[in-house]
């Protein structure tokens, strides 16, 4: 993603996008149950899904994405809010993550896995670094049905095709698409959310 990319993304997403990051850091929450320890966001972007959480919480969340232009995004969204050594960015590829087994009690990703490029090789290695007793919620959703029609709306002015797009994004995620990844990955114990919140995934480590 190149800088012109990058400016137009962190607009739309300070602006269009910006109420569904805290509705979707409290269903993290609620729904994991867990508050506190080490987190990883996954394809963090400018860092908005992951101060949130550190905001709902009292996790340490370390986020990793593949383009330096939203590290460095990242990092000064952080210094803005304060939260220095709470939100901690690193550049990294979801195949290949810098981090030591069990690293983990909670990893999130929000939007980011329609553009992993090999589906059981990423869900393998964010199972590899999840701590025993760790879970994740990674997917996709607006957090409610209001808010997704509100955004899909606001989308559609800027980018008529927005709609379409994102139907075809859901479908490369489909149910039976990520049960496949799943099994390749050799990955048994988990759990699927498909409701007005969004699809999301929670893996377990046992």
């Amino acid at each position: 993603m190149g800088k012109k990319d990058t400016k137009g993304f962190l607009k739309v997403a300070d602006t269009v996008f910006a109420p569904i990051y805290p509705i979707i850091a409290n269903q993290i929450v609620k729904k994991t149950g867990i508050r506190k320890g080490k987190a990883l966001d996954v394809g963090c972007g400018p860092g908005h899904l992951g101060i949130a959480l550190a905001t709902e919480s009292e996790c340490t969340v370390h986020g990793l994405d593949i383009s330096q232009d939203m590290i460095q995004t990242c990092i000064e969204k952080i210094k803005e809010k304060g939260l220095s050594g709470r939100v901690i960015p690193t550049q990294g590829d979801v195949c290949d993550i810098p981090f030591d087994d069990e690293t983990f009690d909670l990893v999130i990703s929000r939007g980011s896995w329609f553009f992993w490029e090999d589906l059981p090789c990423s869900l393998k290695e964010i199972y590899r670094v999840l701590k025993p007793g760790g879970t994740t919620y990674i997917g996709g959703g607006f957090g409610n049905s209001a808010l997704k029609k509100q955004i899909v709306s606001k989308m559609k002015e800027k980018e008529p095709d927005f709609e379409n797009a994102m139907k075809d994004r859901i479908k490369s995620r489909s149910p039976e698409v990520v049960s496949s990844a799943l099994k390749e990955a050799g990955i048994q114990k988990y759990s699927i959310i498909n409701d007005e919140s969004g699809f999301w995934l929670m893996m377990e480590r046992t």
